[in-house]
């Protein structure tokens, strides 16, 4: 049997549809400003999800997604006038998907922000004080590397004789030491807070904590801890509560670049990147007030976007009755999305982006930002869906999980409706859990209803993407619920041999090639995907059986993948070392 009829036969599900799944790959584009104003983890690209959108609903619809994360589904949704629903347990998810959609006044956000740098600004200056090389005059300091205790570098600014970099010097290091002697005397006598809470153990922070960092605080300088601390209580005293809150959404923003989690690579100016807590060998400290100003330029950015793209049509639901009356567009719930406030078969559609296992531990990430905008209150990851030892929460617990909130989702849609869903992950188990969540739901994969989505082009160039042998771009996945209960007689035993057997003959198919890990997986997840929605709700032995199966020719193929990864380093290494000799 060749490979094409073999998998044309495991997509053959017996099932058809009157719309067709979206079947065309659309090249992901870099965000819109919207989207740069503050870090969220694995955003997916708006133009994919404005497709999905387009594609499955018309204006007037209301939208579901069930794991908001950094809110694309809902800016999108509102920009292409329709309703929405964002629901997401992460209070940081919430939060920054209403900031996204919010309207502001822009004119009032300059304005206040110029009060605040009037205020603030002289004595933040005197803090990052330094020498000009040139002039001799008085300068500022952007940067300064630290190297362990001792500072090494750092780019200035001269009013005079503008930007450069210079070895740090002893009285670089002097004005240091003696804000960090000062530090409690100033906090009491200008009556300022910071956060006090500390870091949680978890699995993306037992390593820090294991490094000495017990509390948030420690994660600063006490040069940055008290600029920021400055810098809060000034835009706690604005009036305008509007602009308050968006001067507080730059100030949140600023956060990530204010921490000892930044550093140079090579010559990029890095704020904390990483999915974990992690404390360079050489740390960056940057200028709090600087960086502020940059965010503030980065809302008022993404503000004039969304308030020219979508800006009145946003109007704030307080429950989802006011969606079906036509009183509000937008409903945004930070809670789990096991128990939804919504009405059966009352949504058109649902369009998500699940979490992926323990991918990106959303919830330990996020405290390092909910303490300062939650007053020292960590977040609740009790229903959070992950795979985290810390949590005790497995592969079972995630797939519980998942398949509570895409019952929930069954129970909403509507009949003949559609959940589509984004997914992504190297590990097969992962897949398999979202896939069975989904189907023992009640919901149906459509036979043409998985599309592999290339990444956004930028993304493909990260150490992690070119190197781990994960899949930078995502795999668009078109369930449904259906009008009345189907079955199908196929034996699931039966089509296990056949899955085996096309497994087999694409490896030997391909194994003479360079064909890469995720590469191969690709191929296999386009088989086995429809296998496990076809089986998971009456045959789950089979399903267990078929991802143990692929699991174990891939452990297999391990001594090849690594040679593979160990030749294309050491071509690209060639290349790279080629153009450096040309240039």
């Amino acid at each position: 049997m060749k490979v094409g009829e073999t998998l044309d036969r495991l997509l053959n599900l017996s099932i058809k549809r009157e719309k067709k799944p979206i079947s065309k790959v659309i090249q992901a584009k870099p965000h819109t400003p919207v989207y740069m104003m503050h870090k969220f983890w694995a955003r997916r690209p708006y133009n994919v999800f404005a497709e999905l959108i387009s594609h499955y609903s018309d204006p007037g619809d209301i939208i579901l997604d069930p794991f908001c994360g950094g809110g694309v589904t809902v800016v999108e949704s509102l920009r292409l006038r329709r309703k929405v629903v964002g629901v997401d347990v992460n209070p940081l998810a919430t939060y920054i998907t209403e900031m996204e959609v919010r309207p502001l006044n822009i004119e009032n956000f300059w304005k206040e922000f110029r009060n605040i740098k009037e205020k603030l600004e002289p004595d933040l200056s005197e803090l990052y004080r330094t020498i000009c090389p040139s002039c001799h005059n008085k300068a500022i300091f952007d940067w300064m590397e630290w190297d362990d205790s001792k500072p090494t570098k750092m780019k200035y600014i001269c009013p005079k004789c503008g930007t450069g970099v210079k070895q740090a010097t002893e009285d670089d290091a002097n004005i240091a030491r003696n804000i960090d002697k000062n530090f409690e005397k100033n906090i009491l006598e200008k009556q300022l807070w910071y956060p006090e809470a500390m870091i949680p153990k978890g699995d993306k922070t037992s390593g820090t904590i294991n490094d000495g960092y017990k509390y948030f605080w420690q994660l600063f300088t006490k040069r940055n801890l008290l600029a920021l601390s400055l810098l809060y209580k000034e835009i706690s005293a604005v009036n305008d509560l509007e602009v308050k809150d968006f001067l507080k959404f730059a100030f949140s923003s600023s956060l990530k670049w204010a921490s000892k989690q930044s550093h140079l690579r090579s010559n990029i100016v890095e704020g904390w990147a990483m999915h974990a807590y992690w404390i360079y060998p050489k740390t960056l400290e940057i200028n709090v007030w600087n960086t502020f100003h940059r965010r503030c330029i980065a809302v008022a950015r993404g503000k004039r976007y969304s308030n020219k793209h979508i800006g009145s049509y946003y109007k704030k639901a307080e429950s989802f009755k006011d969606l079906l009356n036509n009183t509000a567009t937008c409903l945004i719930l930070a809670q789990s999305s096991t128990k939804l406030p919504i009405d059966d078969e009352t949504v058109d559609v649902v369009i998500t982006d699940p979490p992926y296992g323990g991918n990106v531990n959303y919830g330990e990430l996020a405290d390092y930002w909910v303490v300062w905008l939650n007053q020292d209150k960590l977040i609740d990851k009790t229903d959070e869906i992950i795979i985290n030892k810390s949590q005790k929460k497995d592969l079972s617990d995630y797939e519980f999980g998942l398949t509570q909130v895409f019952k929930e989702c069954y129970r909403v849609l509507k009949k003949g409706g559609n959940l589509v869903a984004t997914f992504n992950s190297r590990n097969l188990h992962v897949v398999a859990s979202f896939v069975i969540a989904a189907t023992q739901a009640g919901f149906i994969l459509h036979p043409q209803g998985l599309l592999y989505q290339p990444p956004i082009k930028a993304y493909t160039t990260t150490f992690h993407a070119m190197f781990v042998g994960a899949f930078v771009g995502d795999f668009i996945f078109n369930f449904y619920k259906p009008s009345c209960l189907t079955s199908d007689a196929t034996s699931a035993s039966e089509d296990l041999q056949t899955f085996k057997r096309y497994i087999d003959e694409i490896i030997r198919n391909h194994m003479n090639e360079k064909i890469t890990e995720p590469e191969l997986r690709e191929k296999a997840y386009k088989a086995l995907i429809p296998f496990l929605a076809k089986h998971a709700q009456k045959n789950i032995q089979e399903c267990r059986e078929a991802v143990e199966y692929f699991e174990l020719q891939m452990k297999k193929l391990e001594p090849h993948f690594k040679e593979l990864r160990r030749q294309i380093i050491e071509e690209r290494r060639k290349m790279y070392s080629l153009k450096q000799n040309r240039s």
